[in-house]
C-alpha cells in the first residue's frame, strides 16, 4: 500500500530517476507541500497514494448504491429496458445522453443487446452524478428522491443531495486520474459517503465505516522531520536465552514454539550465538549412532564448536538505524539477527530478528 516498514535507501541518483519518472510539474506540488525537502516531499506523495488506496473501498460502496438506487427509480418510471427509452432519452441532456450512448456502445460491445444490469455497471459515476442536477429536478427528484434515498432526513433537498454527490465524485475522478489529494478534507469526505450510503441503507452504511481504513491511514501522514525507527522497535523480545554449559536436552526441554529464537549467552550476559531447534537438529543428523542419541550428554558448547551456526548470525545495536537491521539480516548466510543493548557495561541481548520472520 505504498508503504514500507524500512526506509528507502536513497541515493543523489535515486532521487534524480524518481523525480524525472514522476515529472517536475507533477513533483511540484509536494515540493511545495514539503517547503523543499525532497525526501519529505517523496513521503508525502507515497502517503497520496496510500490515502487514494484507502478511498477505493468507500468510494466503490458508495458508487454502487448510489447507482442502484437511482436504476431502481428508473426502472419504476420508465421500465426495465429505461437506458433505451426514448422518453427517458429525450428528458436528458445533450452531455448525459452522449454518456448514456457511449455506455450502450461499449457494453454492446461485449454482449449483443446487453442486459440493462451491464449498461448500468458501464455507465460512469459523472453520469449518476449529473443527474442531480437542476435540469432533473422537475421530471425526476420532486417525487422519487425519498424512494431512492429512504433514510434521508424529512427536509433533504435535490440540491443538497446533488452538492453531496459532487464533491464525492470530484474526490473520486482526482483518485481516479492519480492527483494529488493531500489538500482535501479527507475525514468530511469520507464523512459524506457514509451519510450517502446512510440515506439509501443504514445497514450498508455500519458496514462501510466497520472495514473503511481510512482513518487509520490519515495517522500515518508524515510531518517533517519524524524520527526513523530503531532496530530495538522492530526486534522479537520474545527469545529463549541458554548458556553454553547448558545440556542441549534442557535445551529442547524448554523450547517453544512461540519462541524460535535462542540466544546463547556468556558469563557477562553478552550473545555469543544464535540457535534454532531446526542447528540443534542439524547437529544431531551429524552424530547420530546407530538410531539414538543422548541430548543429556551434549551442550550448547558443543554445538557451537561444531561450526553449525558459525558465520550464520550477526548483531546490531538497539539504537541502530532500522535500514541497518535489514541490511544485517539481508547479509549472506545470515539466518538471524541480535539486537543488543547497553547495560552495566555489557552488550546484552534486546530481541532479535531472524529472517523467516520476514517482518522487514
Amino acid at each position: 500500500m505504498a508503504e514500507s516498514q524500512v526506509p528507502f535507501p536513497y541515493t543523489p541518483e535515486d532521487l534524480a530517476a524518481i523525480r524525472a519518472s514522476i515529472s517536475a510539474d507533477r513533483f511540484a506540488t509536494y515540493l511545495t507541500a514539503a517547503k523543499g525537502n525532497e525526501r519529505h516531499a517523496l513521503d508525502l506523495y507515497l502517503y497520496n497514494a496510500r490515502l487514494a488506496k484507502a478511498f477505493l473501498y468507500p468510494l466503490h460502496v458508495g458508487e454502487v448504491t448510489l447507482r442502484n438506487a437511482i436504476d431502481e427509480v428508473l426502472t419504476d418510471l420508465h421500465g426495465p429496458a429505461w437506458p433505451t427509452n426514448q422518453r427517458f432519452g429525450d428528458q436528458l441532456t445533450t452531455e448525459s445522453r452522449r454518456s448514456l450512448d457511449k455506455a450502450i456502445e461499449r457494453a454492446s460491445a461485449i454482449q449483443r443487446r446487453p442486459p440493462r444490469g451491464q449498461v448500468v455497471a458501464t455507465l460512469t459515476f459523472d453520469f449518476w452524478s449529473n443527474l442531480f442536477r437542476p435540469d432533473y429536478d422537475r421530471s425526476l427528484w420532486q417525487v422519487n428522491l425519498r424512494k431512492a434515498l429512504p433514510h434521508c432526513q424529512p427536509r433533504t433537498t435535490r440540491a443538497e443531495v446533488q452538492i453531496l454527490v459532487r464533491d464525492i465524485n470530484f474526490l473520486r475522478n482526482r483518485i481516479a486520474h492519480h492527483e494529488p489529494i493531500l489538500r482535501v478534507n479527507a475525514t468530511s469526505l469520507h464523512a459524506d459517503i457514509v451519510h450517502l450510503v446512510e440515506m439509501r441503507n443504514p445497514s450498508m452504511s455500519r458496514w462501510l465505516r466497520h472495514h473503511s481504513t481510512l482513518s487509520t491511514v490519515i495517522r500515518t501522514k508524515p510531518r517533517p522531520g519524524m524520527a526513523a525507527q530503531t532496530a530495538i522497535e522492530r526486534c522479537d523480545t520474545n527469545f529463549q536465552p541458554v548458556a553454553e554449559d547448558h545440556t542441549l536436552a534442557s535445551v529442547l526441554g524448554a523450547y517453544s514454539p512461540d519462541v524460535p529464537a535462542i540466544v546463547c549467552v556468556d558469563a557477562a550476559g553478552c550473545p555469543t550465538a544464535l540457535l534454532s531447534a531446526a542447528d540443534i537438529v542439524a547437529y544431531a543428523s551429524d552424530r547420530l549412532v546407530g538410531t539414538m542419541i543422548d541430548f543429556g550428554e551434549h551442550t550448547v558448547a558443543d554445538l557451537m564448536a561444531s561450526g553449525v551456526v558459525r558465520g550464520r548470525w550477526t548483531y546490531v545495536a538497539a539504537d541502530a538505524p532500522l535500514a541497518e537491521l535489514v541490511d544485517a539480516v539481508k547479509g549472506p548466510g545470515i539466518r538471524g539477527v541480535v539486537v543488543v543493548e547497553e547495560r552495566s557495561g555489557a552488550r546484552v541481548p534486546g530481541g532479535v530478528l531472524l529472517r523467516a520472520h520476514r517482518r522487514y
